[in-house]
């Protein structure tokens, strides 16, 4: 009997993600999208929601540590001006950092 490839890696155990939830304001903003270390830098993997009052939203699943992120704002890469740590990158801007703390159960 032929076995069908499993197309999902198994899923990890969700006690080991945090929900961090990343805000944007840009009310003239037409699409926002979040970037990082998390999702391989996919431009298009994490759209974010325009909320009422003008800013972008999305809550993601990090693993605990130190995490690597910009945001796409209609197709231009921006830093996080709320970001209290940034980082180099190779094509001479910065990353944004946030640092995911463990949980203790």
């Amino acid at each position: 009997m032929k076995r069908k490839p499993n197309p999902k890696p198994p899923a990890a155990s969700p006690e080991k993600f945090i929900e961090v939830e990343f805000v944007y304001e840009s009310p003239a903003g037409k699409e926002v999208y979040l970037a990082g270390d998390f999702n391989n830098w996919s431009s298009n993997g994490l759209p974010m929601r325009k909320a009422e009052e003008g800013d972008w939203r999305i809550r993601v699943p990090l693993s605990p540590g130190r995490h690597e992120y910009r945001y796409i704002v209609d197709g231009e890469w921006k830093c996080d001006p709320c970001g209290c740590d940034y980082v180099p990158n190779p094509f001479g801007s910065c990353n944004c950092v946030v640092e995911v703390a463990e949980t203790k159960a």
